[in-house]
């Protein structure tokens, strides 16, 4: 069986990291975006979302390392109670006008609504209006509030940061949530290997003197959740081993969905429900993806072997990533023939620094794109991605590939 070490971003193999074509997945790596104990970003003018930190956007993230695992089926987990709507908000309201209005028109071009949705047999209880279309490559229309450290305990012991401390979620969501009229689709985020959402002191941290790079995830998190999703957060830093917390996490926010005592009480479109994962939290994305609940995936610079993937998969890497080879994603990216898939290569990015891009970069604005249009039916922004002339595929900041799917827009 082979594995895969990275330690400090070098890759140590019997064969080239990142190929993606064992079932023992790809190793990855450390920490990319920012940091901080910041709960909320408020919604950012045009052109950036706004992140929760401390810690300075400046420089790539070094990954560290462990080795990979082979992976089967995740086993769900206990189901916890939530520390309450215990976040804080900061920050002003986003560009794009109040919640639930987008920069992109107001068509009702909108998310599941409404009771007997289906998603892997799954129903909601939610009903509310549809998502106008907004700007993916901007801030969306929703504060963010941060409610931090709830959830139920998850993932592998020793962890990797935290030792014998099992941790529990943090959860992005909009600070309307209760109020705002929709339902809101869940996202499911999948850390690197040791590494957070955001600083977690102790002993996760951004420090350039001890070289620890530890919770810088804030960009992209913020950013989904300030387009209107509820993004659920494993503090565990080995989203990539067994027992998966991102699977314990997503049994316990359908539970919380239908808790009257919970912030997340019928506010969640619950057939509506993607994974998106790095480094190694790709390859945690790419081992449950046969998840009959998923309704749309993707991974950033972190591959494995797939089996049955029955949603549309979005595959970004970056063009100058020394740990996960662009070419072992398009690999996996290649197995994809029954379901729309996509291929993104950022030729300027590496393994860390495609998240420091804002929100117009490729990453932010491909992931809040793609899952706006297939967790919320946002058909105005098909066009970054389907038809022969997709805005991904004539910008030059990338290489992008459609498999046969996705050709008609």
């Amino acid at each position: 069986m082979r594995r895969w070490l990275v330690v400090w971003g070098v890759c140590v193999s019997t064969a080239a990291c990142g190929t993606g074509s064992s079932g023992d997945g790809v190793a990855s790596g450390g920490a990319v975006g920012t940091g901080g104990d910041a709960t909320t970003s408020g919604g950012a003018a045009a052109g950036g979302a706004t992140s929760s930190g401390g810690a300075s956007e400046s420089g790539g993230a070094t990954s560290s390392g462990g080795a990979s695992e082979s992976g089967g089926a995740s086993s769900g987990g206990a189901v916890g109670s939530t520390g309450g709507d215990s976040g804080t908000t900061t920050g002003g309201a986003a560009s794009g006008g109040e919640p639930g209005s987008g920069t992109g028109g107001e068509s009702d071009t909108g998310g599941t609504t409404g009771v007997g949705g289906t998603g892997g047999g799954l129903t909601s209880s939610c009903t509310g209006n549809p998502f106008p279309t907004a700007d993916p490559t901007k801030a969306g229309p929703f504060q963010v509030t941060a409610d931090k450290k709830v959830g139920p305990l998850a993932g592998v012991l020793p962890d990797p940061i935290y030792g014998d401390e099992q941790q529990r979620f943090n959860v992005y969501r909009p600070s309307n949530l209760k109020t705002s009229g929709h339902c809101h689709p869940i996202l499911i985020w999948a850390n690197g290997y040791r590494d957070n959402p955001e600083q977690n002191p102790p002993k996760c941290v951004v420090d350039s003197g001890s070289n620890q790079w530890c919770g810088q995830y804030g960009p992209i998190v913020n950013h989904l959740a300030s387009h209107g999703f509820v993004v659920v957060a494993p503090l565990s830093t080995a989203t990539g081993s067994e027992p998966y917390p991102t699977t314990v996490g997503l049994d316990w926010i359908l539970e919380q969905a239908e808790d009257e005592s919970s912030p997340y009480y019928h506010a969640l479109d619950t057939t509506k429900i993607g994974q998106l994962g790095h480094s190694y939290g790709g390859m945690s994305t790419c081992k449950t993806a046969a998840d009959p609940r998923f309704s749309a995936l993707g991974t950033i610079c972190g591959t494995s072997a797939l089996e049955g993937v029955h949603t549309p998969m979005l595959f970004f890497c970056g063009g100058k990533d020394d740990t996960v080879k662009c070419s072992g994603v398009h690999d996996v990216f290649k197995t994809v023939t029954d379901q729309p898939a996509f291929f993104l290569n950022e030729l300027n990015a590496d393994h860390g620094s495609w998240v420091y891009q804002g929100a117009n970069g490729v990453s932010l604005s491909s992931a809040a794109a793609w899952f706006r249009v297939h967790l919320m039916n946002d058909t105005a922004n098909r066009n970054f991605f389907y038809g022969n002339n997709c805005k991904f595929c004539t910008d030059n900041r990338v290489q992008a590939e459609q498999n046969d799917l996705m050709k008609n827009p």
